[in-house]
């Protein structure tokens, strides 16, 4: 069989069943009805995002209508090549400096702790809807300037998005539901720029909408996308990390208990839950001229689909791969990506993850997970918990 099981069958296991298979029979596929290749081996994978003039993320241009004209992607990162997206991911970066990550602590610090105290006296949480899913959007609104007030605004927004699945990719209806999602979040997000451009502040949007990159001020458009870009990637990317982080130590309590005693491991942890449960399972590319993958030959304007589960769990570079092991040196894993498309907020992903997991740790003497049966998304090319419920007791 070379359909895919879905992640959501069962929390991955057949799903990892299958892409083990693929690796060692067809680590190069391309599917017969989508016509759309996989890379399933680690190698093959970060070759390609490590080689962007012949794997491009510029999709749109191979795309018809109005979708291939780039105005619907201008600004958004993942979907830009360079030299264009190294003079904008450069200008972005400022924003994202050790020492401008480091200084969200307190804030981040504030509200976890906040987050927190409403469920202290239950004694029971949704690790999602109580503090995953509202940590990350409110420290990335502050950061774009966006009034906190707005939060649930942007939850609303971001939970209609992913809740688009696989049943969906036919479903017109479902599709334009998307469309319109995206649009209302665009246009919120346009006024707030027009706004900044206006009177600027000292937030990411005023200092895009004043940024130049060789010689040229940022479109209104580039300003738009990159902060929906921020605001979606890094609010499900913590969202669901969070609550993957927390339900693989529910499944291996010894690791719990080692991170426990040794709060040092904590880092360890958040990568290797990166590797062997990552959020972000797939990405796309396009080839912009014929190249050999393996054994396989693809001509030019392929689509190419890179399986980044599948290479978090290749054999050939991870010892033990479907073992969970906190003291492995998972940084080559791609749970935030490879190449010049590596997650450039990764650094602020894994200090919300690490306070709020340090927090979690020091309140709670533990906590387990009450679901009998963890209700995973279905949408395409991400994976973790819409819900996962658990019970602590306090110190």
């Amino acid at each position: 069989m070379l359909t895919a099981p879905a992640y959501s069958l069962d929390g991955g296991r057949s799903l990892h069943r299958w892409l083990r298979d693929m690796r060692t029979h067809h680590p190069v596929h391309r599917d017969p009805l989508t016509r759309v290749w996989t890379l399933y081996r680690h190698s093959d994978i970060t070759r390609a995002t490590a080689d962007p003039a012949a794997f491009s993320s510029e999709l749109w241009r191979y795309l018809p209508g109005e979708m291939g004209t780039g105005d619907l992607t201008a600004g958004n990162l993942t979907a830009m090549d360079p030299p264009r997206h190294r003079l904008v991911r450069d200008l972005v970066s400022r924003a994202f400096t050790a020492r401008a990550v480091a200084g969200l602590r307190p804030r981040i610090t504030a509200v976890t702790d906040r987050l927190l105290d409403a469920v202290a006296d239950r004694g029971e949480m949704d690790v999602v809807a109580d503090l995953s899913d509202p940590l990350p959007v409110l420290v990335i609104a502050e950061l774009l300037g966006l009034p906190e007030e707005e939060g649930e605004l942007f939850r609303d927004w971001a939970q209609r998005l992913l809740s688009f699945d696989r049943s969906d990719l036919t479903d017109e209806a479902a599709r334009r539901r998307v469309t319109d999602t995206q649009k209302e979040l665009l246009d919120h997000l346009r006024v707030h720029c027009r706004r900044r451009r206006a009177d600027p502040q000292d937030d990411l949007i005023s200092r895009l909408c004043r940024a130049e990159v060789d010689g040229e001020r940022l479109t209104e458009e580039e300003v738009v996308n990159f902060a929906n870009l921020l605001l979606l990637a890094g609010h499900v990317t913590t969202t669901l990390l969070l609550a993957n982080i927390v339900l693989t130590l529910d499944e291996h309590p010894a690791a719990e208990a080692r991170i426990r005693a040794d709060r040092a491991l904590i880092p360890g942890a958040v990568e290797e839950t990166l590797r062997y449960r990552p959020v972000i399972v797939s990405n796309m590319r396009v080839t912009t001229r014929p190249v050999t993958v393996g054994a396989e030959r693809l001509s030019a304007g392929q689509f190419v689909s890179l399986s980044f589960i599948s290479g978090n769990r290749d054999e050939q570079h991870f010892t033990d791969a479907d073992r969970f092991d906190v003291h492995r040196d998972a940084r080559r894993h791609l749970g935030f990506g490879h190449g010049v498309h590596y997650c450039l907020g990764a650094p602020l992903a894994r200090l919300e993850l690490g306070i709020a997991l340090e927090a979690m740790l020091d309140r709670f003497s533990r906590f387990e997970v009450t679901d009998t049966s963890v209700d995973y998304y279905d949408t395409p090319g991400v994976a973790g918990p819409r819900s996962l419920h658990i019970a602590f007791r306090h110190h």
